[in-house]
């Protein structure tokens, strides 16, 4: 939500409502977006969700009820890239009248989900990775993060080593679906 200005919102003195509409793992999301300062309104599908929003450092704490989700964003020119509870994701921006999903990112590519340094490589080539399992973990500005695998699988290779320095989106490991441990 944090992003919405730059993916289109009209914001005029603080407030602004948006359609967004980008593609995740191949499926188009569509939601209306609106900006009152601090907070945001999100609408999907017949569901609103509000929080506070708030940058911190290279970082964007979002709260709604008791829920505290910190993550990272980064705007391109394709869409977001979203850091979030070991995980990225990429929203592709899309128009609202495109049919097939084209180039949209895969999910056995663990990708880094912001500019850091390897600090640990738990991932082997060959070896079995079950949903949740560390693959890697990637340290900025003093915060770790780490990344896990989103499903079951095989390592199918991995791209990194410890004390590397990676940026945004950069292939770390790849991953074959399915093969569990």
């Amino acid at each position: 939500m944090a992003c919405a200005r730059q993916l289109g919102a009209d914001a005029r003195g603080g407030t602004g409502l948006s359609h967004l509409a980008l593609r995740w793992e191949g499926r188009n999301v569509e939601a209306e977006v609106e900006l009152r300062g601090p907070r945001a309104v999100l609408a999907r599908e017949g569901r609103r969700i509000e929080a506070e929003v708030q940058r911190v450092d290279d970082w964007v704490e979002v709260r709604s009820g008791d829920r505290v989700a910190r993550c990272g964003a980064v705007v391109t020119s394709r869409g977001v890239w979203v850091a979030l509870d070991g995980r990225s994701f990429f929203l592709e921006r899309v128009h609202r009248d495109a049919a097939a999903p084209d180039g949209a990112p895969a999910t056995d590519e663990i990708r880094a989900p912001m500019t850091g340094r390897v600090v640990a490589v738990a991932a082997r080539a060959g070896e079995g990775a079950r949903e949740g399992d560390l693959l890697l973990t990637i340290e900025a500005m003093k915060m770790e993060f780490r990344l896990t695998a989103p499903e079951d699988g095989m390592v199918a290779e991995v791209l990194c080593a410890e004390g590397d320095r990676v940026e945004l989106g950069q292939l770390l490991v790849r991953l074959k679906p399915g093969g569990s441990t």
